[in-house]
């Protein structure tokens, strides 16, 4: 059972409402408490690699064909003229965009478009994958196989969308050292949605990705502790 008194010494650290939510069940001692949280971050950490290339390869994905079958200077165009974009996904990009201006001008740096894009948060891009956008990219064949070449159906939005939206909830748990492995075997389901997602896309084998993994060792690692 857990030692509230024990608990409220973490008050003004992790605080004890925190640390409560990783009390699994009512015989949880204090010492179960601290695995369940300290197994909660080493799995995520473990899963940064995956998170973090994905979403560089998406945006970059994405971006590379929106220049190519949409306009070459499509953000500007947004910017100056909101040609297509919905309300929400023009205010993001117009905030990103002035902010990425300030923060050069205040650091005496040079501003680039660049910039703007590696600035976009990873729900801009996975907006940009729903239907509402089918008949500016999704519904051109070039535009959906130049991100997801190796989608092996016959082309559909629909469907990566609602992993993406998937990935990106679990995505914006781990970022904020939120709880993701209570139920181990839901972490492993994600794991392999990320993988199957960068499975479409262009990838370059993942070169840099599987020198930098962890995910399978730390999640074996920790499944075998907790049944022993």
């Amino acid at each position: 059972m857990l030692d509230m008194n024990m608990i409220k010494k973490y008050d003004l650290t992790y605080s004890a409402e925190r640390l409560l939510s990783f009390a699994y069940s009512q015989s949880n001692t204090l010492q179960d408490v601290a695995k369940n949280y300290k197994d909660n971050m080493k799995i995520s950490q473990a899963i940064y690699p995956e998170l973090c290339t994905l979403e560089v390869i998406l945006r970059n994905s994405i971006d590379s064909i929106l220049r190519k079958y949409v306009s070459d200077t499509w953000l500007e165009d947004e910017i100056n003229k909101n040609v297509w974009l919905d309300a929400s996904e023009y205010s993001t990009l117009t905030k990103v965009y002035n902010d990425t201006k300030n923060e050069c001008r205040a650091a005496n740096k040079n501003f680039s478009i660049g910039k703007v894009i590696a600035n976009l948060n990873f729900g801009f891009w996975t907006n940009l994958c729903v239907k509402k956008y089918n008949s500016q990219i999704w519904n051109k064949p070039k535009c959906f196989y130049g991100v997801f070449p190796n989608y092996p159906n016959k082309y559909s939005i629909n469907y990566i969308a609602k992993k993406l939206y998937t990935i990106r909830r679990f995505r914006n748990r781990v970022f904020h050292y939120e709880k993701i492995f209570r139920y181990p075997q839901r972490t492993l389901s994600l794991y392999n949605d990320i993988l199957e997602m960068l499975s479409y896309m262009q990838n370059d084998d993942l070169e840099i990705l599987k020198d930098t993994s962890t995910f399978l060792d730390v999640y074996n690692q920790l499944i075998t502790k907790t049944s022993k």
